[in-house]
């Protein structure tokens, strides 16, 4: 399942359509949002690349509901759900995950972004939106800054906003990201911000490569999806480094790329997976 519009290319849903053809299945890739659809035909829906539903959330989520009550849904319904609000970074710290320190607040609330960083001891932060995607609305800047101040403003007249600790690791060295399949690890790959930048999507400009993940990273990588609230058939956790000690940018369950073309052992794992899920539903 893909989106109309797809704000940058898209390379994965094809290859693993096409992996799962050669292995006997019957694929459609349809818009979520295409009211033509009866999704009650599919015996399973998979997610891949609904990138616009930031900008529909109420919608998707109410989709994704009706579609779960008719088709098997993966990853699973109470897992988008938790995932699709960036709040759920607060809750896997509280699962024991280390994560990039992040402050949650309200829609329509005010807050000085000054004092949240004084309280915090920040010299630098990140301001973005709780439901957003592709590194869009965010604003890095330094502490006494007017103008993340009034982009904080603004964004809480639109939603929920994190501020998070900037990581200058980010710029420096990358983000490091596993991909797992069913809770094991697949691959990973290591995404790096263009000069001058620290977003790393490349549509800003940012590039990826794949590496290995390492003992270190797997290990963390599997123990973050261990402690999820659902299982997940595919997930990618994204991890800088603060102080040496890797945390957890982001859980990516909904809609992430995962570079299948730079892992087509990947692509291969995964189809199986979803094969694996069809057999009881034949």
């Amino acid at each position: 399942m893909t989106c109309a519009a797809p704000p940058a290319p898209d390379p994965d849903t094809p290859l693993l359509a096409d992996a799962l053809r050669r292995a006997g299945h019957a694929v459609d890739v349809a818009d979520w949002r295409d009211a033509s659809i009866d999704w009650s035909t599919a015996r399973l829906t998979v997610l891949r690349s609904p990138w616009d539903y930031v900008d529909h959330y109420a919608e998707f989520l109410a989709w994704a509901e009706r579609v779960n009550e008719v088709s098997a849904l993966w990853n699973p319904l109470p897992l988008l759900r938790w995932n699709t609000h960036k709040a759920y970074l607060l809750d896997l710290r509280e699962r024991g995950a280390p994560v990039v320190p992040t402050i949650v607040l309200l829609g329509g609330s005010a807050a000085a972004l000054d004092g949240i960083c004084d309280a915090q001891g920040w010299n630098s932060m990140v301001v973005k939106p709780a439901v957003a995607s592709g590194g869009k609305g965010a604003w890095r800047a330094e502490i006494g800054d007017p103008r993340a101040q009034a982009h904080l403003d603004d964004l809480l007249t639109r939603g929920d906003v994190l501020v998070q600790q900037y990581v200058p690791a980010v710029a420096e060295d990358g983000e490091w990201s596993v991909v797992l399949v069913n809770g094991e690890v697949s691959h990973a790959l290591r995404k790096r911000p263009a000069p001058g930048d620290y977003r790393v999507q490349e549509e800003w400009g940012g590039s990826t490569e794949r590496v290995e993940a390492g003992a270190v990273l797997a290990e963390l990588a599997t123990r973050v999806c261990a402690v999820l609230p659902s299982p997940a058939l595919y997930a990618r956790i994204d991890l800088v480094s603060i102080g040496r000690q890797w945390h957890v940018m982001e859980v990516e369950v909904t809609e992430p790329s995962l570079w299948l073309h730079l892992a087509p052992d990947t692509t291969i794992r995964l189809a199986d997976a979803i094969g694996a899920l069809l057999a009881p539903l034949t």
